[in-house]
């Protein structure tokens, strides 16, 4: 019990930090907001249309698979890590990195054939 106290501490005084942070905001901030500043701002000049504009969805995609790649090479970091300290399991190790490298490679060639990343 004693371990999970600095977590419990932690926890209680981040919510209270943001409780805080949102009712100093809502004493503090603005009662009438104007509704032209809730207006898309073009260097003075009228907007000529919506500031919403349709997005493409190809972009969404490509964002997913740079976290999904992004992450899994942030593992990399602890395996280096790993394998420096213990060079006694050497090919164990490398051999567990191999596997995860081909993985990776076989889920970007897998992006590159379903041709993903063509933007039209």
């Amino acid at each position: 019990m004693e371990t999970l106290l600095p977590l419990a501490i932690l926890l209680v005084v981040t919510l209270l930090l943001c409780a805080a942070i949102l009712i100093v905001t809502q004493v503090l901030g603005p009662k009438n907001p104007v509704p032209s500043r809730l207006e898309s701002y073009e260097c003075g000049i009228k907007p000529e249309s919506g500031s919403h504009v349709p997005f493409k969805s190809s972009f969404y995609l490509i964002a997913v698979l740079f976290l999904l790649f992004d992450v899994e090479a942030a593992f990399f970091l602890p395996w280096a890590l790993v394998y420096r300290d213990s060079l006694a399991e050497g090919p164990a190790l490398l051999w567990a990195l191999l596997v995860y490298l081909g993985l990776m490679a076989v889920g970007l060639f897998y992006i590159l054939q379903k041709k993903i990343l063509k933007l039209n």
